[in-house]
């Protein structure tokens, strides 16, 4: 076997694996009618603060159609609200306390879910998944960036 083909074996098994958690986080739906896109959008906005959707799509990598669907239906729900920018056309989108209540519970039931995984892998073990999923990350991001640069 080359370094190539075992370069590329573990490369396909790490997507297969990240696909299966995004499946299994994207598919599990949270109690209270939270689902994975609702978290992500809720957990934008609370480490971020208050976002126009030109913003919200940028940093969820979404369309803008997307967005205004999701965003609109979180509105609908009681879970956002949005406000006209002064001197703009754009909205500004921000929590309402029942979309911080909802992001709570359900950050909180997805940590647990987190926790308890962590748990089966050992103190020692879970560490290092955190240490390497961490420097994985950043690596990938600063690839995905200078590609997006050229």
């Amino acid at each position: 076997m080359t370094q190539d083909t075992v370069g590329d074996d573990q490369s396909r098994r790490l997507a297969g694996a990240l696909a299966r958690m995004e499946t299994y986080r994207r598919h599990r739906r949270e109690e209270g009618g939270i689902g994975a896109a609702d978290l992500r959008l809720l957990w934008l906005l609370v480490e971020s603060g208050p976002q126009t959707l030109s913003e919200i799509t940028g940093a969820l990598g979404l369309e803008r159609s997307t967005v205004n669907r999701q965003v609109n239906a979180a509105v609908d729900a009681g879970l956002l609200a949005k406000e006209r920018v002064p001197h703009s056309s754009a909205h500004c989108v921000h929590l309402t306390e029942i979309g911080r209540a909802a992001f709570d519970a359900a950050a909180q039931r997805a940590l647990d879910v987190i926790d308890e995984t962590l748990a089966q892998l050992g103190p020692s073990d879970a560490a290092v998944l955190v240490d390497l999923v961490e420097r994985f990350v950043a690596a990938y991001g600063r690839q995905i960036s200078g590609a997006l640069k050229e």
